[in-house]
């Protein structure tokens, strides 16, 4: 069904009837649509006393006409997925192109609020928050970015005329971020599919039978195309915080906070009705939890990292304490990597091969921090470095990293030695080197080790964090916090293997790094999501209610 506003005037389906030649020749899938979008058009009331209300809903409906028409004259037009999933790619280190020159308001788009529960009680939150990152696609020729807000929708908004083009109501707030993929196999206008999760729903019973968290979205039309029941587990919860894989052989791969992960068929073509609401089909199950983990957190076996992918192996951070290697010719987990605390960070891939696993302080007398690991060794042999961050209390968390390492490899095409760099409870934003080393020993979160520890070659305090910095092209970097978003332009030195603070670049070469802050974006509000930046303009959503658009 359409959701809201975006319900088509009679007016809008009267022009569409008007080129049935061109709907018809598209044949019987198009001919269905149509028709759908006209009897829903018939059956959508007026709104007694509220004639702009309803005058923004036919302007949404036109856009929307124009786009879907534009479509069925060539609805094989070239996609590009220009920022598909969170961050980017499945690596999960793609964050956007062009080399934001400042953090001045350019634009700013109001997102609201919506209630949630916390327990038996009801809150009301504001904007976007973690992971609440925009993904981007380019339609025959003009850009779009999705935003799924606290305010329980998700929206496709024009970036060139700053308009919403649709919106789709979930039944709770919306954290996570959505994921792009391509259907060839199915119609037109349905080939370019969204997947978006929420929260459980405000209304909607733990125990329930069906608690549809994910969702399949058209990117073009906005209609949902189906649902996915995140099943009752020993989790406490069935929200969808995770953005999903698009393995491009048919599946998607889903983690869902019942820690479970979920191999999914991609094409429309596959789905059926079960438990009531139509799903896509399902190709297999992992369950991310071993039986001694929940005496351990009780139900907190939460995933709500999302999956990245190494060749033919997936890696899913748990919040049971594990991080897991997926072998994607068996479809079983051939990897088990335990921290033993909570985890809510994607596990990052470098370009050589390595996982940056972000690691919350819980559960454990040991720091949380940043683990660099091998997945290619054993489990008991892949730790490569552990920084460990301050152990301090904000808000409900007790320290460590609650989003996920940022690496520079995708923005390092001049030799630049290659950096990680993370924000913390701790507050503050560090940058270090991947390959280099102090030869200082730390313990893990588990009292585990002692570990080598990574050569930090920069480190300032933001304020207590939970969003990913992101690096981008011109050398530059943008961390957002609880004190606001913060610019930073860095500036390699060549210098000689002797610098105490010489960086390497695996090429022989050594760089020493300063870091300047450009620009402090502070309108008195918080920002917990994670930014991305496209044509040097930084996007953002802050828990102020407001997507801002900065430059």
């Amino acid at each position: 069904m359409l959701q809201e506003s975006i319900v088509p005037s009679r007016r809008t389906v009267t022009r569409w009837i008007a080129q049935g030649g061109l709907l018809g020749s598209m044949g019987a899938a198009m001919g269905q649509r149509a028709s759908e979008l006209r009897q829903q058009a018939e059956a959508a009331p007026l709104i007694p006393g509220q004639p702009a209300a309803w005058a923004d809903r036919l302007r949404m409906a036109d856009r929307l006409a124009q786009e879907q028409l534009a479509a069925a004259q060539d609805p094989r037009a070239e996609v590009e997925l220009l920022i598909p999933s969170f961050l980017g790619n499945q690596a999960r280190r793609f964050y956007g192109r062009g080399i934001p020159q400042g953090l001045q308001v350019r634009r700013k788009f109001f997102l609201g609020s919506g209630s949630t529960r916390i327990g038996r009680r009801l809150e009301v939150w504001s904007g976007a928050g973690w992971t609440g990152q925009c993904t981007l696609v380019r339609d025959r020729g003009r850009d779009y970015l999705l935003i799924g807000a606290f305010d329980h929708h998700l929206r496709k908004i024009d970036l060139q005329t700053w308009q919403e083009v649709w919106r789709y109501r979930f039944d709770d707030v919306l954290k996570g971020t959505a994921t792009v993929y391509i259907d060839r196999t199915a119609p037109p206008l349905d080939q370019v599919i969204v997947l978006q999760g929420s929260r459980q729903g405000v209304n909607v019973p733990f125990t329930a039978r069906v608690v549809p968290s994910l969702r399949a979205i058209s990117f073009r039309t906005g209609q949902e195309l189906w649902r996915w029941n995140v099943r009752q587990t020993d989790s406490y919860s069935r929200d969808n915080d995770s953005s999903p894989l698009d393995l491009r052989n048919g599946l998607l791969f889903n983690v869902g906070e019942n820690g479970v992960g979920s191999f999914l068929g991609a094409a429309l073509n596959t789905v059926t009705q079960r438990d009531g609401i139509t799903q896509p089909a399902i190709a297999g199950e992992l369950l991310f939890y071993a039986p001694g983990d929940a005496a351990r957190h009780g139900g907190n076996l939460v995933a709500e990292s999302s999956p990245s992918r190494l060749g033919d192996r997936l890696f899913v951070a748990a919040g049971s304490g594990h991080i897991y290697g997926v072998d994607l010719n068996s479809r079983k987990i051939d990897w088990d990597f335990f921290t033993g605390t909570d985890i809510d960070g994607t596990a990052v891939v470098s370009r050589d091969g390595k996982l940056f696993c972000a690691i919350e302080r819980q559960y454990t007398s040991g720091p949380g921090g940043l683990f660099k690991l091998n997945p290619a060794r054993p489990p008991a042999e892949a730790v490569e470095w552990f920084l460990p961050t301050g152990s301090l209390r904000y808000q409900d968390w007790q320290g460590g990293i609650i989003g996920s390492a940022a690496l520079n490899d995708d923005y390092r095409d001049r030799g630049q030695p290659p950096l990680f760099a993370t924000g913390a409870i701790d507050g503050i934003l560090y940058i270090g080197s991947q390959l280099r080393t102090t030869g200082l020993a730390h313990w893990g979160p588990q009292r585990d080790g002692p570990h080598n520890s990574p050569y930090v070659a920069f480190q300032t305090r933001i304020g207590p964090t939970i969003s990913t910095p992101i690096f981008t092209e011109g050398d530059r970097l943008v961390a957002a916090s609880y004190d606001g978003v913060r610019l930073f332009q860095l500036r390699f030195l060549p210098t000689q293997s002797q610098d105490p603070a010489a960086l390497p670049n695996g090429r022989g070469q050594w760089f020493r790094l300063e870091v300047t802050l450009l620009a402090h974006f502070a309108p008195g509000s918080s920002f917990e999501a994670t930014p991305i930046v496209w044509d040097g303009t930084v996007y953002l959503s802050g828990r102020d209610g407001w997507l801002y658009a900065l430059g």
